[in-house]
């Protein structure tokens, strides 16, 4: 990477810090709702016959966690810069489009992983996760944990350009990490929700449940055939229940199988994002591509856009006056009439 674009990424880093901890509800919601609830069930001493903590909690902070700051997190920004008119101002300048929106993607990426080791540290607190530690399977888990972040960007870039109003965008995005938080094992143990069949089978509709599987069936190093861990203390709520039967519900298969849902929900909304972006920025060009002047002008803007130096820009400008004056000349050639 050039030192120009090293500035740039460091100065769009930079940019998006700020915005990040100026924002309470990020920390909040982002970190401390995920972490006060994992701590909560792992110092959580459960009854025999009552409700138990699942062996994964870890993982399912983690997952969830991410889902929050992947997708949520991400469309506050987006929505945020394209209200300020932020986005629009910096794709004027000769800053690729590529790079900033890779920039946009990173800090994302980076925020993820050091949350997600801030969690691991203080579950390590814990005789009780420091055992499980010699299950974890890491190979799938990190496959798991990085499917999610994919997923979940990519849902909000999808959003955030199909939807025009802020309120729909984050409140889709805040419906998507409530329903993980208390359906999918963090909220409530899915040793206790996965019970309810009607949830069971619902939530094979949820995008998230695959990816939040992988990481919970490795981090117990089940994930082989992706089953229920055995029971970390007798009589736990689900042993011997119809959910241990259904364990994660993918049969006798392995990860493999939830990993290949995962990449055909990617595939799926990348294919939605696609065609918002395509709705979004090509209709509007195609309606008045019929005009001449339309397409000189975008033309000129991108040129202008690609200018890195002063020179080069009064370049354009003087090929464009010699276009400019070889047009007007055509145009009125054409408009002469015979005898005139």
């Amino acid at each position: 990477m050039k030192s120009s674009k090293l500035k740039v990424v460091c100065k769009l880093l930079k940019i998006q810090t700020i915005n990040y901890f100026s924002d309470p509800v990020n920390i909040v919601l982002g970190f401390l709702l995920c972490s006060v609830t994992m701590l909560c069930w792992v110092a959580f001493k459960p009854t025999e016959g009552g409700i138990s903590t699942d062996a994964f909690v870890l993982a399912s902070a983690i997952g969830i966690s991410t889902i929050r700051n992947a997708e949520y997190n991400l469309n506050c920004t987006l929505v945020e810069w394209r209200e300020t008119r932020f986005i629009r101002n910096i794709l004027t300048t000769p800053i690729s489009k590529k790079l900033f929106y890779f920039t946009i993607l990173l800090f994302n990426w980076i925020v993820n992983i050091v949350i997600a080791l801030i969690l691991f540290a203080l579950a390590m607190m814990f005789s009780s996760q420091r055992v499980i530690l010699e299950n974890v399977q890491w190979a799938p888990f990190l496959a798991g944990f990085w499917l999610n972040i994919i997923l979940s960007n990519i849902m909000a870039l999808w959003l955030s350009v199909a939807f025009k109003q802020r309120d729909y965008v984050l409140i889709l995005s805040s419906i998507s990490y409530y329903i993980a938080m208390y359906l999918l094992g963090l909220g409530i143990p899915w040793s206790t929700v996965g019970q309810y069949k009607v949830i069971y089978y619902v939530s094979y509709l949820f995008p998230h449940r695959y990816v939040l599987h992988i990481m919970q069936a490795a981090w117990v190093g089940t994930s082989g055939n992706m089953s229920l861990p055995i029971p970390l203390h007798p009589g736990e709520s689900w042993e011997g229940s119809w959910l241990e039967q259904q364990n994660f519900g993918y049969g006798d298969n392995g990860w493999w199988l939830p990993s290949l849902i995962s990449v055909f929900f990617i595939i799926f909304f990348t294919l939605l994002f696609m065609i918002a972006m395509n709705k979004k920025y090509r209709f509007g060009t195609r309606r008045y591509a019929k005009y001449k002047g339309v397409a000189i002008n975008l033309e000129n803007i991108e040129m202008i856009k690609k200018s890195s130096s002063v020179n080069e820009l009064k370049e354009f400008i003087r090929i464009s006056e010699i276009d400019k004056i070889q047009n007007d000349f055509k145009s009125k050639k054409v408009r002469k009439r015979p005898g005139d």
